[in-house]
């Protein structure tokens, strides 16, 4: 009976327990930094979209296909997107990362070539943050963080 106590080769279950308290530790430290990397990398995403669809609508106007200004229409299901699926400029219309009321707007002028991209609540109609050519609002604040 000896001789079997010897050939056990497993762990104790205090040895188990102080594994299991130092992995929960370690989680408790990294969970809150995880979930704000997450949280920074959805406001990056938008910003990316937003410059994406500045680039789109300086194409369109680069071509002549827009030839009257706009001003703070939305971006999804607008004529402007339809058109750039159209030049094969654009896929699919990007929609936020970080709110699913949330809204890309977008203003431009024809003559100057100037694009203003906004983003905020489709409910309300107001865009809160501004994502091209200038970063401001909340979008602002998050990615400074």
């Amino acid at each position: 009976m000896n001789q079997r106590k010897l050939n056990n080769k497993g762990f104790s279950l205090v040895e188990l327990i102080i594994v299991i308290a130092i992995m929960a530790v370690l989680i408790g430290l990294l969970a809150p930094q995880f979930i704000k990397y997450v949280q920074r990398s959805k406001y990056s995403t938008d910003v990316k979209n937003g410059q994406e669809i500045a680039t789109v609508i300086q194409t369109l106007i680069a071509d002549n296909k827009l030839k009257e200004n706009k001003s703070d229409i939305p971006v999804s299901g607008s004529a402007i997107m339809d058109e750039a699926k159209k030049s094969n400029l654009l896929s699919e219309v990007p929609v936020s990362k970080v709110s699913d009321k949330n809204q890309f707007y977008a203003t431009y002028d024809v003559k100057s070539g100037k694009v203003v991209v906004k983003i905020g609540e489709a409910a309300s109609g107001s865009a809160v943050s501004q994502l091209y050519p200038e970063l401001t609002g909340e979008y602002k604040d998050k990615m400074t963080e």
